[in-house]
């Protein structure tokens, strides 16, 4: 890889980290330029309407309701 590529890797790495670990909802092109760099945040994310995503690494009701629900089932 060349520098200038190697440069512009890393400018899409630190965009993607920025978007998914501080933003809560996504506008439809954060999603698609997050979607592109990496498709499992699919799993990650939730079509709330108007265009917009809800990020839930960053959601925090997510992830209390997800601990009760591991131990409510054990």
């Amino acid at each position: 890889m060349s520098p200038e590529s190697l440069y512009i890797a890393e400018l899409e790495y630190h965009r993607f980290e920025e978007i998914m670990n501080t933003k809560e909802i996504l506008t439809k092109e954060e999603y698609d330029f997050c979607f592109a760099y990496d498709k499992d945040i699919r799993e990650d994310t939730s079509y709330i309407g108007d265009s917009e995503y809800l990020n839930l690494r960053v959601y925090s009701e997510h992830d209390h309701e997800k601990r009760q629900y591991e131990f409510e089932i054990g």
